[in-house]
């Protein structure tokens, strides 16, 4: 009797540090997942600086026209460092921004209404399919004539070039709500705008936020295309004048400079949505 009642008592004490240890192997695998994840992209860099550095060395491209990849890197150190290209990050930055917040809140007002007004809806379509595929590029002479040269100028082209990912990803957003929810409300005595704030509003804001990360990266491109074409001070200007004065490497760099800025505008937003947004279907399957 007495080998029975210590054989549950050794059974438990066998089976203790195996439920101690379950939360360690998950870890492991969260880590060694993290350090798949980071080697298949550092080994994707090293494709490409391999494949670039083997154009270079078979002679498709002038090296002149094409320089090292180390090259371009210390280039771009440099004229950070040096103060030129970073004040161009940051004029770029200062019409980005802005201008991306003001094609958040239109955006996001705009797509709103229309999921919730079927009749305002169908007024505007015609509008909407009219103006959305006009290229923002094709605008900037009509800019320039009614705006003029300026930042008024810029907010409005990067404005209207990025409202639109975020108007028609915070629509749908909207129409994707459960009705469920929003009869539940109703059987709560909950009013139409508390509905509306408490319910519809959190289950659309992970639409409205991939929304936004795409209208990030495009307000980027026509932040820098704008400022090619009209001279405003930003990254797009330094690039034009690098490439005027003939510093080939110069230009690449700030080309480079460019790509890392738009890889940490979308990683910030990505981290900001995880961070804040646990409840999105994409952060709950991870």
């Amino acid at each position: 009797m007495q080998s029975m009642d210590l054989a549950p008592v050794s059974m438990m004490r066998r089976g203790s540090p195996g439920r101690a240890s379950t939360g360690l192997p998950l870890r492991m695998k969260k880590i060694r997942a993290g350090a798949v994840k980071l080697g298949k992209g550092a080994a994707g860099i090293a494709a490409m600086i391999a494949s670039w550095e083997a154009v270079r060395a078979l002679g498709f491209v002038d090296r002149r026209d094409l320089p090292s990849a180390a090259s371009i890197v210390e280039t771009a150190a440099v004229d950070l460092w040096s103060g030129g290209l970073a004040h161009a990050v940051l004029a770029t930055i200062g019409s980005w921004a802005p201008g991306l917040a003001v094609a958040a809140v239109a955006g996001a007002g705009a797509g709103i209404a229309l999921a919730l007004l079927p009749r305002l809806e169908i007024a505007t379509r015609p509008l909407l399919e009219f103006v959305r595929p006009i290229p923002s590029v094709a605008l900037i002479p009509v800019a320039l004539l009614v705006l003029g040269v300026g930042l008024q100028m810029q907010l409005f082209m990067i404005a209207f070039a990025s409202i639109w990912p975020i108007l028609f990803s915070t629509k749908a957003g909207v129409e994707d709500v459960d009705p469920r929810f929003v009869e539940t409300g109703r059987v709560l005595h909950i009013g139409r705008t508390a509905r509306i704030f408490r319910i519809v509003l959190p289950a659309m804001l992970p639409s409205f936020a991939t929304g936004l990360r795409t209208a990030s990266a495009i307000a980027l491109v026509v932040a820098i295309t704008v400022e090619m074409l009209t001279g405003q001070p930003g990254i797009g200007s330094y690039i034009e004048n690098v490439r005027l004065s003939g510093l080939v490497t110069g230009m690449w760099a700030s080309i480079f400079v460019t790509g890392v800025l738009g890889y940490l505008v979308n990683t910030l937003f990505v981290t900001v949505e995880r961070a804040t947004m646990p409840w999105s279907t994409e952060n709950r399957d991870r």
